[in-house]
């Protein structure tokens, strides 16, 4: 538990955390100035939103804690921290402070983004809204996870990094060929680029790449044995 909360508050001082929160920041801002300049306020807190982020999100939450492992892999930290709380106590309390901070990533600049948006009247329905401020914590933690996950079955430093943004970019052109449309990636973090509500299906994919995160935890617990 002592490690678990010294990871939380590490996450907090990595300086890729606060970047994805500049670059999250940098693409909500920008769609909102872009419908600003367009003369369209009505509801620009779901509609700009839903322009830029939604094709970069995967990168973002993935890029807090992602080469966290490898680093620690290169300085023999984790192999450390191993021995000291057992190889089931250090992957899992490092798989959940990933999640953790893929969805502090990604929804703390939604929340300030949802702030000035509510000051200027920009929010066309409050509870809806809220229900979009879930779903940033849901797909940030998925994603996230999953990141970490691969940590423990390669050991290239930056795989982590890239692939959950590659994963998401096949499924986004392959879903529609696949009659997968209401699974579509983006709509998980901008369900408003359809205009669509908020259902059960925007939980899938984080759900099954969490459970994929756990699965490759597994796998390379099974690696490392051998």
């Amino acid at each position: 538990m002592r490690f678990f909360k010294t990871d939380i508050k590490r996450v907090f001082t990595e300086p890729a955390f606060y970047f994805s929160i500049f670059l999250n920041l940098i693409l909500l801002f920008g769609g909102f100035g872009y419908l600003l300049a367009a003369g369209e306020t009505e509801d620009i807190y779901s509609r700009a939103q839903a322009l830029a982020l939604p094709f970069a999100a995967p990168l973002l939450a993935a890029m807090p804690y992602s080469v966290m492992i490898m680093q620690e892999r290169e300085t023999k930290f984790g192999t450390l921290m191993t021995v000291k709380l057992g190889r089931n106590g250090y992957q899992l309390s490092r798989l959940v402070v990933c999640g953790i901070s893929g969805a502090a990533a990604l929804f703390l600049p939604q929340l300030a983004f949802f702030g000035v948006c509510a000051a200027m009247g920009g929010v066309a329905d409050y509870a809806y809204a809220a229900l979009e401020l879930i779903l940033p914590v849901t797909f940030g933690f998925g994603y996230a996870a999953f990141s970490c996950g691969l940590t423990f079955v390669n050991r290239q430093r930056y795989i982590p990094l890239v692939m959950p943004q590659v994963l998401y970019l096949l499924c986004i052109y392959a879903f529609p060929h696949l009659d997968l449309d209401k699974f579509y990636p983006p709509l998980d973090i901008a369900p408003s680029i359809y205009g669509g509500g908020i259902t059960a299906d925007r939980f899938v994919i984080p759900v099954i790449l969490t459970a994929a995160a756990v699965l490759l935890t597994l796998l390379g617990k099974a690696g490392d044995r051998r």
